[in-house]
């Protein structure tokens, strides 16, 4: 069931709610959502035998048949070089990624998706597209094109520093 977004007691419905006001309650409302995402995608990860982190960095290289290197995918992801490198070396022990020198440039190594990262991601994503059907059931297109909207535009602009001018 979705929180209805609380008034001061003496805010009717009816009333025009501030712009500081929603922008706090989006802030509070992004914030607890995101705390809730996360621990019940972890149980759900945890109930199909997976972990979250390590699934990640194969959503990120499904689509990358080349492979990505560490920066790019450390960028990508927002994980520091040494995190995202335990995270590497356990799905290269699993077999599910393998790393490569990158031709052109010895000193580099390109991340690429083995055939199992792809089979486990197939299985996997069985589950993750369900999870994300109940979630989002009752949620409009436009509604979701909305909100991807307004948390692309936020992400950038924490991304980029809150000071940052304005993006376009």
């Amino acid at each position: 069931m979705a929180e209805e977004i609380v008034l001061a007691p003496n805010q009717s419905k009816s009333a025009e709610v501030s712009r500081e006001t929603l922008q706090l309650k989006v802030a509070m409302q992004v914030m607890l959502t995101a705390r809730r995402w996360k621990s019940w995608v972890a149980e759900k990860f945890r109930d199909a035998g997976h972990t979250g982190a390590p699934t990640l960095v194969l959503y990120y290289l499904v689509d990358q048949p080349k492979g990505l290197t560490l920066s790019e995918l450390s960028s990508r992801m927002e994980l520091s070089g040494a995190s995202l490198t335990r995270l590497v070396q356990r799905l290269e022990k699993d077999g599910m990624v393998s790393r490569r020198r990158m031709v052109g440039d010895g000193r580099s190594w390109l991340i690429v998706m083995e055939p199992a990262g792809r089979a486990e991601m197939q299985a996997f994503e069985v589950h993750a597209a369900a999870m994300r059907q109940r979630v989002f059931e009752g949620v409009s297109e436009d509604d979701l094109a909305a909100a991807l909207r307004v948390l692309d535009a936020v992400a950038a602009k924490l991304a980029a520093g809150p000071d940052a001018p304005a993006r376009p």
